[in-house]
């Protein structure tokens, strides 16, 4: 049976008094009066309320229902305390590979069979289980056939001098077009703007402006 707010006051007031005393009384000093102010009296009360009200929102949780007579509308009835709890856990990363060579790559290609077709050709290898580092565990399976394969893709394994090289490659091819067209962008702006503006072209004459070049 919970108390009232009365009785917790009387309970506040008793317990103020005593430890009053008892404090004069290690002191040597003459007691308090034994009417203490309201302000006080009242704020003990919500103070006390207050403790009374979490405790009873702080309850246990309820034990999880019987599953073999829960429904599912049951279960979605959030107006119903029950105690059913999510199962939650980290999505693998399913493409992340480690290889026990490590002058290989792995990549993942295409499954369409020109496109592996053209990669075996330059190389590039089916991943399979002895590739595979002894300390790193797969997330998926191989298949039947031996394939280590997730959506429409398939792993496989290419030595670093053949990867490095496509790359570097581009990388070259990149700089040539980069440079060519930073080249017609000096041509323009030198026609249309600062042959046009004689303090420009000055600054451009003595060496005191000059185009930011860089070396990609």
């Amino acid at each position: 049976m919970s108390e009232t707010p009365e009785q917790f006051s009387a309970e506040v007031s008793e317990r103020i008094e005593l430890a009053s005393q008892v404090a004069a009384a290690g002191a040597e000093a003459a007691p308090l009066p034994n009417t203490l102010p309201k302000e006080i009296i009242e704020a003990e009360v919500n103070r006390i309320l207050g403790e009374k009200a979490k405790e009873a929102t702080s309850s246990k949780p309820a034990p999880e229902p019987d599953w073999k007579t829960l429904t599912e509308l049951e279960a979605t009835d959030l107006r119903r305390n029950l105690n059913i709890p999510v199962i939650v856990h980290e999505v693998p990363a399913y493409m992340d590979i480690q290889l026990a060579d490590n002058e290989y790559v792995a990549v993942w290609a295409n499954r369409d069979q020109r496109r592996l077709g053209e990669l075996e050709a330059q190389g590039y290898e089916f991943l399979r289980r002895e590739h595979i580092s002894k300390s790193f565990k797969l997330p998926l399976k191989f298949d039947s056939e031996g394939n280590y394969i997730y959506a429409d893709v398939i792993a496989m394994r290419v030595h670093k001098r053949i990867l490095f090289a496509k790359r570097r490659k581009v990388q070259e091819l990149s700089q040539r077009q980069l440079k060519g067209a930073r080249q017609i962008a000096k041509e323009k702006l030198q026609n249309d703007y600062i042959q046009r503006d004689s303090d420009l072209e000055g600054a451009f004459a003595k060496g005191s402006l000059s185009f930011f070049d860089v070396n990609i």
